[in-house]
């Protein structure tokens, strides 16, 4: 007696469904401390330095695509404007450059919206029906507008984006104020740095 195995249609489904989307968006820290010496330079410099080198590492993947949210690099600080964030770069099909660039020509200016920033996001990701949605804060500080970074996870699943945002600190331990928040990574050097990159981009 011959038994068709159930699966055969499941498994030609399956092989038909395309391959999803990954949407990385960098939430970058442009705020005035960015400024502060940092190892061999300014935070900024290597931060730049570094974040450029991972988009160049990016361009040969296949189905991914990236998008830039910076903030306080618009208003000088003070006075305190809880509103300079900015989404830069939105999702495209090789937009790698553009980002760059983008990055090179950043002058850290103002305050630190984290909580704010991070809201935003949500909509930073257009609708999408196959698409693995993530974020990753870059950041030197914690927040400083009274928004409740806390919180953010929850508001970001209720707009479909499961995955708890990536934090790479830099220059200082700050994993209290952000564990519950997403995956935080501390960068006490560059090299921790750079590493803390590539470790989230192959998670």
């Amino acid at each position: 007696v011959f038994s068709i195995p159930l699966s055969s249609e499941a498994q030609i489904k399956e092989k038909e469904k395309p391959i999803p989307t990954t949407r990385i968006l960098f939430v970058f820290d442009a705020s005035q401390s960015m400024f502060g010496r940092w190892q061999s330079d300014m935070k900024i410099n290597i931060a730049q330095k570094l974040l450029s080198k991972l988009i160049d590492s990016l361009k040969t993947k296949d189905n991914l695509e990236v998008a830039l949210r910076v903030y306080g690099h618009q208003k000088q600080y003070p006075p305190q404007d809880c509103d300079d964030t900015k989404l830069e770069i939105p999702f495209a099909k090789d937009n790698f450059d553009k980002i760059k660039y983008k990055l090179r020509t950043l002058v850290p200016k103002g305050t630190t919206p984290i909580a704010a920033s991070l809201e935003r996001a949500a909509d930073d990701f257009t609708p999408c029906e196959n698409c693995r949605n993530i974020i990753v804060l870059i950041t030197d500080g914690l927040e400083e507008c009274g928004g409740d970074p806390c919180a953010v996870p929850q508001y970001l699943q209720k707009k479909g984006i499961v995955l708890k945002p990536f934090i790479i600190g830099i220059g200082k331990d700050y994993s209290a104020a952000f564990k519950c928040v997403g995956t935080y990574f501390d960068a006490s050097s560059e090299q921790e740095f750079s590493k803390a990159l590539n470790v989230v981009i192959s998670q």
